[in-house]
């Protein structure tokens, strides 16, 4: 696998592009094979499909959208989000950013986007829209404030993420999606 903390976009894309947009350092984090993934983040990040999927078998819940924060420059969506179920209490299940390029996305597709109330794979799925999934990477972080907040942590722990890319069947980039699972 290449090194893809010193090659552009970087790794962390679109979250490290974020955090320094709020002025935010750069996370502490480390690329790691999928064999290094413990349970059940392994489980949860090593697969070549959509993230939403997954979480809404593990949890027998459907996801909704917690926008933190969001951007749209008409070309391509920015926003930072916490992934949550829909039971009552919900549970944080993943924290994440996602570059969209809405260009390569049918209308329909983009409304709901910018709607900001569901999962970028829940919206394609549903849509029926197709798609394939592009590893990244995987890697390990020690979160910092922000992130700890938007899982409620009291003390920090390592937590376990990927970096994947979501392709048309042309292979233009759908998006690009960093994804950081909550302590297990």
């Amino acid at each position: 696998m290449p090194d893809l903390n010193t090659t552009f976009p970087g790794l962390l894309h679109p979250l490290s592009m974020m955090r320094r947009a709020r002025g935010l350092p750069s996370l502490d984090f480390k690329e790691i094979e999928s064999q290094e993934l413990p349970e059940p983040y392994k489980q949860l990040l090593a697969h070549e499909g959509d993230m939403t999927s997954r979480l809404e078998n593990a949890y027998q819940s459907s996801i909704r959208v917690n926008r933190l924060r969001s951007s749209n420059d008409g070309k391509n969506y920015f926003r930072e989000v916490i992934l949550e179920t829909s039971d009552s209490p919900p549970r944080v299940v993943e924290y994440g950013a996602i570059e969209i390029q809405l260009s390569n996305l049918p209308d329909l597709a983009k409304e709901a986007v910018i709607g900001g109330e569901k999962p970028l794979g829940g919206i394609l799925n549903e849509g029926r829209i197709p798609y394939a999934c592009e590893l990244r990477g995987f890697f390990k972080v020690m979160p910092d404030e922000s992130i700890q907040k938007a899982f409620a942590m009291e003390t920090p722990v390592e937590l376990f993420g990927r970096s994947n890319r979501i392709k048309t069947r042309s292979g233009d980039t759908i998006a690009m999606i960093v994804e950081i699972l909550p302590p297990s």
